[in-house]
C-alpha cells in the first residue's frame, strides 16, 4: 500500500469520526481538524511531487538495488 493510498484511508476515517466528536468532544475536534488539514496538505505535496500511484517503499527500494547491482556489474 503506498503512501498515498495511506493517507487517503486515514483522511477517510478522519472525516468519518469528525461529526460525532463536534457533539461529544468539541476540543478533540477540533484537533482532528488540525491533523485533517495536515493529512490533506501531505496529500496535495505527494501528488504535486509527481509521483506514481500505487509506488511502494518496497518498489523503490527494488528499484534502488536494482540500480546498485547494475552499476557494480559495470564497474
Amino acid at each position: 500500500m503506498s503512501r498515498l493510498e495511506v493517507l487517503k484511508e486515514l483522511l477517510e476515517e478522519q472525516r468519518k469520526l469528525l461529526p460525532a466528536l463536534r457533539q461529544s468532544n468539541p476540543a478533540r475536534a477540533y484537533l482532528l481538524m488540525r491533523e485533517q488539514r495536515e493529512t490533506v496538505r501531505e496529500i496535495a505535496e505527494i501528488q504535486g511531487n509527481g509521483q506514481v500511484k500505487g509506488v511502494t517503499l518496497a518498489d523503490q527500494l527494488a528499484e534502488a538495488r536494482a540500480a546498485r547491482a547494475a552499476r557494480a556489474a559495470g564497474a
